[in-house]
């Protein structure tokens, strides 16, 4: 009997079956590093349109030192390069965000290049179409997306229409000046979207339609923000459809005076979380842009992982000669050494990360 209970003991241990050791061991490999940790939280811009001249880019992803990419005009030349380039992106490194500005209208990567169907703007969406004729674009815009392995679109713009906003209003970026059509039509395209697997980024959040100046170039301050603005979001959040939100550089002086919202507790743990109970991924606009022109960089990425915030994105795959990735990922390394920012913290970030990733089809 001792004989075969050995016996039996090896076969299974042979076949693979865990015993407690085996299954400790492979609770400590799945652990994430803590730099591994924070590389999701990472998302840049590179060079090259194919394998080849992105293959610096590709490297890096593989040995995951960042979580995610964003397209720019420069990387897309055709379909076929393209679906290359995002194979080998997914190739490198599962699950690894694909991101691209795709709105419609003046706001599009594909413009001027072959084989894509570009799309109207969001204001024209909502002059001409009704919803489901909407979803219907929606639908097509987002299966190009896919066919092309893009799984996040920074879109819809959930802001309110104001033509003198230099930004959204004048550029035909924003579905309406009633809030109540913005959340409507902003649905139809989250629904679309996600249908097809490609994650839908609601944007500016709180609200960049009313705002005359431009937080690409400058400081950008709410004086007396409309709470009515935030409808979008709020009807996202309860219908499950807000996935991914992007904050703005954009300065709500009625909850905080020091801090623009994408750098705030008060906006983003306090208002988005707190109050509109949304609980998905949180993404930075550019953090090199000039709405943040008077934080260092160091400011920056601690301030906004402290106030709740998951992604930060980056429009340059190098700052001052070195990677972006491997330079935030040290100051944040840092920051969590000193105890500027709680180690819990990350790995909150972390793990709705994940999730995202995880639920794209």
């Amino acid at each position: 009997m001792k004989k075969f209970i050995a016996a039996l003991f090896s076969a299974l241990f042979l076949a693979g079956l865990p015993t407690a050791l085996n299954a400790a061991d492979a609770q400590a490999q799945e652990k994430p590093t803590l730099r591994k940790m924070i590389a999701q939280m990472i998302m840049v811009s590179f060079n090259g349109s194919d394998p080849k001249t992105a293959k610096e880019a590709v490297s890096e992803a593989k040995y995951q030192r960042f979580g995610g990419v964003m397209l720019l005009g420069k990387n897309i030349s055709d379909k076929k390069n393209l679906k290359a380039l995002t194979s080998a992106f997914k190739e490198a490194q599962e699950g690894i965000f694909i991101a691209i500005d795709e709105e419609g209208g003046r706001v599009t990567r594909f413009k001027d290049k072959e084989d894509f169907e570009t799309f109207i703007s969001a204001q024209k969406v909502a002059k001409t179409l009704d919803l489901a004729a909407a979803g219907e674009l929606y639908a097509k815009m987002a299966q190009q997306l896919k066919d092309v392995g893009v799984n996040v679109n920074f879109a819809p713009v959930a802001d309110v229409l104001n033509p003198k906003s230099t930004i959204i209003g004048s550029r035909g970026r924003a579905f309406s000046a009633d809030i109540d059509e913005v959340s409507l039509y902003a649905s139809e395209f989250m629904k679309a979207s996600q249908a097809r697997g490609v994650i839908a980024s609601m944007k500016h959040f709180p609200g960049h339609g009313n705002v005359e100046a431009d937080s690409h170039t400058a400081k950008v301050v709410i004086e007396n923000f409309d709470y009515g603005e935030l409808k979008p979001y709020f009807d996202a959040v309860r219908k499950n459809e807000a996935k991914m939100i992007m904050v703005g550089h954009i300065y709500l002086m009625q909850r905080d005076a020091e801090l623009p919202a994408s750098l705030s507790p008060a906006v983003i743990d306090g208002l988005l979380r707190g109050e509109l109970k949304f609980d998905g991924v949180v993404i930075s606009d550019d953090m090199l842009m000039g709405g943040l022109k008077d934080f260092t960089l160091q400011e920056k990425v601690i301030n906004f992982i402290n106030a709740g915030g998951d992604v930060m994105l980056f429009s340059d795959y190098k700052i001052d000669g070195r990677r972006t990735a491997e330079l935030v990922t040290q100051l944040v390394v840092d920051a969590v050494g000193a105890k500027q920012i709680p180690k819990e913290r990350i790995e909150e970030s972390y793990e709705r990360i994940m999730k995202l990733k995880n639920s794209i089809k």
